[in-house]
């Protein structure tokens, strides 16, 4: 299951597109801070820096509150995070969403493009569940545990209100389809460790 991420503002800064934030950007350079969680979202703001010729400025936090807190406040107007932390916000008006990383829109702020829709399809890696099993374990076990789960998940309600709701993406394919999508995700995670300067280890 994938947690459908978001690129949001404080809306005071009354952007809502990518080019309009990268015009604000260029307009009032070394101002605009941005909070990222993760290496991929943090490479994002590099890549968008580069090809725009601006200056976002990442800064350190401490967690997802003290994330929604510097975005509201205007400390860090900018951030990349979970969509459900911003879903209340959002609907207040004091954010603006402009892009979410999920293969298609979400249902839950179906008027905000996806990234790839906006022309970001490279590298960008999301952020996920997954159910592993020891090395060895039988396959008849292996099928009989997809098969519930998958059953679980194909539920109205507990898809629905505990999964798609809290901005989950619900997914429960083959272990043979997963496999695929672990070596897959392998390859962007090594190519944004060296395009981030780092060693992989």
């Amino acid at each position: 299951m994938f947690i459908t991420t978001a690129l949001v503002v404080n809306s005071s800064l009354q952007v809502k597109t990518l080019d309009e934030l990268a015009a604000l950007a260029k307009a009032r350079p070394k101002t605009l801070a941005f909070v990222a969680p993760s290496m991929h979202q943090r490479l994002f703001f590099d890549r968008f820096n580069k090809e725009r010729g601006i200056d976002l400025v990442g800064i350190p936090f401490k967690g997802g509150g003290d994330a929604v807190t510097g975005i509201l406040s205007g400390a860090t107007p900018v951030g990349f995070f979970g969509l459900a932390s911003f879903l209340p916000h959002l609907r207040d008006g004091k954010m603006t969403a402009m892009g979410v990383d999920s293969d298609e829109r979400s249902p839950l702020v179906p008027q905000v493009p996806t990234l790839a829709e906006l022309g970001y399809r490279d590298n960008l890696s999301r952020v996920y569940y997954g159910l592993v099993a020891p090395t060895g374990m039988p396959k008849p076990f292996i099928d009989r545990l997809q098969t519930e789960i998958a059953s679980i998940m194909s539920e109205h309600d507990f898809r629905t209100k505990l999964l798609i709701d809290r901005a989950l993406e619900p997914v429960a394919n083959s272990p043979e389809e997963f496999a695929r999508f672990l070596e897959k995700d392998r390859i962007v995670s090594l190519n944004n460790v060296r395009e981030g300067g780092m060693a992989p280890e």
